[in-house]
């Protein structure tokens, strides 16, 4: 799995281009004789996918930051600024404090959009065999819901994706 961190504002779409890039020049080796482009295919209320069998991709923003994921099977990632928040509102979410509800919160977005349930699943429980992994950088947290695989970041810089 590599994941793509951008501090600043980039075009979703040139951004999900720039990772498939970089993400078969890194792991083409896993896949046999990936396209040297990909596209975006957006149906309906569908997640969105590539056209590239093999490569699955999702992205998340928050408060100007990007993150996005790829791996050669489903994902799901969501990230979330660390700020005070009303938890009386998110009672369905117990936490002791604001860091710990993020946390919980990115498991509950990423893995509904690991499931293309989106927020339908906010409310209901996660299964135990759902598998996560979490990152915090400067004043955000992260969590990728995937089958468990090594992963690699890079942080990206936005200039570096609008010349892409």
């Amino acid at each position: 799995m590599i994941l793509f961190v951008v501090k600043g504002e980039v075009d979703s779409d040139k951004f999900i281009r720039f990772g498939y890039s970089n993400y078969r020049d890194l792991c083409g080796h896993l896949h046999d004789n990936l396209p040297e482009k990909a596209d975006v295919i957006r149906e309906g209320k569908s997640k969105p996918r590539l056209d590239v069998e093999g490569v699955h991709f999702n992205l998340s923003h928050s408060h100007g930051v990007v993150v996005l994921g790829f791996s050669h099977t489903e994902i799901g990632v969501d990230v979330e600024k660390i700020r005070p928040i009303d938890r009386t509102k998110f009672t369905f979410i117990d936490a002791e404090d604001d860091d710990e509800f993020f946390e919980k919160w990115t498991e509950r977005e990423s893995y509904g959009k690991l499931t293309g349930e989106g927020i339908a699943v906010l409310r209901k429980p996660i299964p135990d065999t759902a598998h996560f992994e979490h990152f915090d950088f400067w004043d955000y947290h992260a969590c990728v819901c995937a089958p468990e695989q090594n992963i690699r970041a890079f942080q990206i810089d936005p200039k570096a994706v609008s010349e892409f």
